[in-house]
């Protein structure tokens, strides 16, 4: 057994270990688990807890908020996931052979989650989970020698779903690819994949809408995504010149091109480009350059958060 410490106190101890480049942690961080792989560029906050049986892995560029207690046999994440504060991994039956969790590349997961990880829960790519949703593995109390209902099993998310706030999945349960499910909703059966649907119980409200191509509307909602943001550049004092070209498929703010075809964004990024990066990302449109995402807070903010020994 290695235990790696940290400046600041926190550490991670481990029987094998690697850490990757620019990995930060936060204060009073405790990371147990037998094999630990962390990635370049990973933040992880102050006032978190893992303990993993076998093996966490945390992918390249994701970030992780503070206050989060985790416990399973394995956790994988992938890349760029956001990872935010006082999420829940494990809860009741969480030492159980099959308490594992995976969590896709470019997902999100906000804050004040359960996880029960009673059994596995797979969750898959470009997945947002909004705040106090809770996903059980494990439902029961009452004898069920007395008839009551006990329901076990593992969940499955699978690729592009949204799974808004206070969302509530039972055990054994699927959720499809390409989903939207509307907020509140109780998950009591499975979802195919592309649809929209919502409720207590949930209810299927429409099948194969998504995903859908329809050039025209595109071409109206990208015209009015930069004329939003051409005000919010504003009222931070960003100089962004802004242009969309239909034909090509392109988005240029300043000197960089941002190309809807492709997701690949070309040119030398400042401030305002990485700021609007950030806003496009917010619309679901985004583009990962192998930096993490940043936005500029406006000056009347920003003044005020100066150290109080800098302002005397």
């Amino acid at each position: 057994m290695q235990i790696h410490r940290f400046e600041n106190g926190s550490y991670i101890i481990a029987e094998r270990l690697k850490l990757g480049h620019n990995v930060q942690v936060g204060p009073h961080t405790s990371i147990r688990a037998t094999e630990c792989v962390i990635g370049d560029d990973v933040t992880i906050g102050a006032h978190n807890t893992f303990l993993v049986g076998q093996r966490l892995e945390i992918g390249a560029l994701t970030t992780i908020g503070n206050h989060n207690s985790l416990t399973a046999r394995t956790i994988a994440l992938g890349e760029y996931v956001f990872w935010d504060s006082h999420v829940t991994v494990g809860h009741g039956g969480k030492f159980s052979p099959d308490a594992h969790l995976t969590v896709g590349s470019y997902s999100m997961i906000c804050a004040r989650i359960t996880l029960n990880t009673n059994h596995r829960i797979d969750i898959g790519e470009y997945v947002g989970i909004g705040e106090d949703v809770a996903v059980w593995t494990h439902g029961s109390f009452l004898p069920i020698l007395e008839g009551f209902p006990a329901d076990f099993g593992p969940v499955s998310i699978g690729h592009h779903v949204w799974l808004p706030a206070r969302t509530t999945v039972l055990p054994n349960r699927r959720i499809g690819n390409n989903v939207v499910i509307g907020t509140n909703s109780l998950i009591n059966k499975d979802l195919p994949d592309g649809c929209l649907a919502g409720g207590i119980p949930v209810k299927i409200l429409r099948e194969n809408v998504y995903p859908s191509e329809d050039p025209a509307r595109n071409a109206k909602l990208v015209g009015q995504v930069l004329h939003d943001y051409a005000e919010l550049a504003a009222y931070k004092d960003l100089q962004a010149n802004l242009a969309y070209d239909e034909a090509k498929q392109t988005i240029r703010c300043n000197e960089v091109v941002f190309d809807l075809a492709t997701m690949r964004a070309q040119g030398t990024f400042t401030r305002t480009e990485e700021d609007f990066r950030d806003y496009l990302r917010r619309r679901g449109i985004k583009f990962y350059t192998g930096k993490p995402f940043t936005s500029v807070l406006p000056e009347e903010y920003r003044h005020l958060l100066y150290p109080p020994n800098e302002l005397l």
